[in-house]
């Protein structure tokens, strides 16, 4: 595993397989590995600030199991009611064999759910059921986490039957950039010390009001106390459209880069025909040093900065060329699906 410049890679997805899956054992089910929403009505659940057995306590009516059916066995993950009509959140790779979804409440009862809609770039998916009276989380402000705080992870680890598992720790850093081991990367991770497992996947990253502050989604392979989740705040408008039936866009700049050797900056070797950067006066040999406020320090830190914008946005890209400093507007394109 490799550590440097707010990337990490070597990671895993933190589904889990099941029907037969047992510690210990040999299985041979295998699945993909570990708010406040505008427009929707919501009766969150009340914050508390008792103990960490009151935030649970609090929060396990809306903390569901999420298992589906696949060709290669059966897959299980974790998911948070996201509105009292149905909706309820989880990750992408938990739901994206395609089979037979199930979801499991904290009563015991289950529910056939249809996949609304999932995005494999964010690794976010939105399910519905046909209930009405379901209980939503509160969702809290992740921008507002500040290193040490306390967090609380709430899941069906490994897919074992009965109760979630309840893991405590703290906030380790964020904004956290991975490629996991399916390679998609994903950006703006809170890292967090707290126990994050297979089965996890999913489930919510609770701040210590028990309010959804992230979706608890990978673990750092041969590492001790790293896993990750999606914060929360940046994906707002994501689980929005997802829950509308729509997958949104992605920002593309259009170039191709590599690092400079020298740790500050990434050399354009390559501009896409048609792109935002081919439209601008972006030329290669040229060294992107920042994009607005965010310094850049290799290529996958360029494409971390990327991805928080939408297509059509506006941003100023500074390069180094022929010894001087300049900065360049780009209007960013649409990335192809």
């Amino acid at each position: 595993m490799r550590f440097g410049a707010g990337v990490l890679v070597g990671m895993a997805l933190t589904g889990a397989a099941v029907g037969g899956y047992a510690i210990g054992q040999d299985s041979s089910a295998t699945t993909a590995s570990p708010v406040e929403i505008p427009g929707v009505a919501a009766q969150p659940v009340v914050a508390t600030t008792g103990s960490i057995g009151d935030l649970v306590q609090a929060a396990r009516p809306s903390v569901v199991s999420v298992t589906q059916a696949t060709s290669r066995g059966q897959g299980s993950g974790t998911g948070f009611v996201l509105s009292a009509d149905g909706y309820i959140v989880t990750n992408n790779h938990v739901v994206e064999g395609g089979g037979d979804t199930v979801v499991t409440f904290a009563d015991g009862t289950s529910e056939s759910a249809t996949i609304v809609a999932g995005d494999p770039s964010r690794d976010i998916a939105v399910l519905r059921v046909d209930r009405d009276d379901l209980l939503p989380l509160a969702v809290g402000d992740s921008d507002d986490l500040r290193l040490g705080d306390q967090l609380v992870a709430v899941g069906y680890a490994l897919g074992l039957n009965g109760e979630p598992s309840v893991t405590a720790g703290i906030l380790s850093a964020k904004n956290r950039t991975i490629t996991a081991e399916n390679g998609v990367q994903l950006v703006n991770l809170l890292q967090t010390d707290t126990a994050i497992n297979p089965g996890n996947s999913g489930g919510p990253l609770l701040n210590e009001r028990g309010e959804v502050v992230g979706i608890n989604t990978a673990i750092a392979g041969g590492a001790e106390n790293i896993g990750f989740a999606i914060a929360i705040t940046p994906v707002m408008d994501v689980i929005d459209s997802l829950r509308d039936g729509s997958v949104p866009d992605r920002a593309l700049m259009g170039v191709t880069t590599q690092p400079t050797g020298e740790g500050l900056g990434v050399e354009i070797v390559e501009i896409a025909d048609g792109s935002g950067a081919a439209d601008s006066t972006l030329q290669v040999g040229d060294v992107i040093v920042a994009v607005d406020d965010t310094d850049i320090s290799d290529p996958t830190s360029l494409g971390a900065a990327i991805a928080t914008y939408q297509p059509g946005d506006v941003i100023t890209v500074a390069v180094e060329r022929n010894g001087t400093t300049q900065d360049i507007a780009v209007t960013l394109g649409t990335r192809p699906t």
